[in-house]
């Protein structure tokens, strides 16, 4: 019973899981702004809007492409929400 317990208490306490890319010794993290991205990542290779359903644009995606693959940040109200990287 203890053991469950513990191990309840340490679920609470874990930090939140962030997508995380660097771009040289600079970080861009989920919760950054575009501001920010541009000023670590630079101007993005290609930019994509994202569009749900019916079409109606959200946000963007930026993708990069870095060196035989493409590191894509997707953000929604100007704010990074997901960072993915393809090969």
């Amino acid at each position: 019973m203890r053991a469950a317990i513990f191990c309840f208490f340490l679920l609470l306490s874990a930090p939140a899981l962030a997508d995380t890319y660097a771009f040289g010794n600079r970080l861009v993290v989920s919760g950054d702004g575009a501001g920010k991205v541009m000023e670590v990542a630079g101007k993005p290779d290609r930019i994509v809007n994202l569009e749900n359903e019916q079409g109606a644009v959200y946000g963007e995606r930026w993708d990069y492409y870095l060196g035989g693959k493409t590191v894509s940040i997707f953000m929604v109200d100007g704010i990074v929400k997901k960072i993915t990287e393809a090969r």
